[in-house]
C-alpha cells in the first residue's frame, strides 16, 4: 500500500464512526494506481495513519447484497435511492502463518459516493444472491 497522498475528494465521512471504532470518522478511500480495474481498495484513517483496512466489492466475489435500510440509515447517508449505495466488505488475514483471506459479510460498509458519506451496518440477517 505504501505512503498515500491525502486527496480530499476521496475522504469519506462516517458520522457514527465504524463498529467498535467510533473515533474513526474520516477515512480516505483509495486503490493502487497500477491497477486498471482495482479489486481491493483501502480505507485509511485521516487522524491515525496506522489504521487502515482492506475492502472489496461483494460483486467481485460473486455476491449481491439485499440490505434493508432504516430511515435513519438513509438520513445519515443522505441517500434518496438505496440502489445508489456503494457496498464494500472488509477483508483480512487471520494470521501471518496462514494466507487465507477472510471476508466480513455481516457488517458491510455502505457509502454514498456522491456525498462522501458512509456507515458500517451490522446485519442480523444477511441475504446473498
Amino acid at each position: 500500500m505504501g505512503t498515500q497522498n491525502l486527496n480530499t475528494d476521496n475522504i469519506i465521512q462516517f458520522p457514527k464512526g465504524l463498529i467498535g471504532l467510533s473515533e474513526q470518522t474520516q477515512l480516505q478511500l483509495f486503490h493502487e494506481k497500477t491497477n486498471d480495474e482495482p479489486v481491493v481498495h483501502w480505507l485509511q484513517s485521516i487522524v491515525d495513519a496506522d489504521f487502515s483496512m482492506s475492502v472489496i466489492s461483494p460483486s467481485t466475489l460473486g455476491m449481491e447484497y439485499e440490505i434493508e435500510f432504516s430511515d435513519d440509515d438513509l438520513k445519515s447517508l443522505q441517500l434518496d435511492d438505496p440502489a445508489d449505495a456503494l457496498v464494500l466488505l472488509v477483508i483480512y488475514k487471520q494470521s501471518d502463518e496462514n494466507d487465507d483471506i477472510k471476508v466480513v459479510t455481516t457488517a458491510p460498509i455502505i457509502i454514498n459516493a456522491e456525498k462522501n458519506l458512509g456507515l458500517q451496518k451490522s446485519l442480523e440477517h444477511t441475504v446473498f444472491h
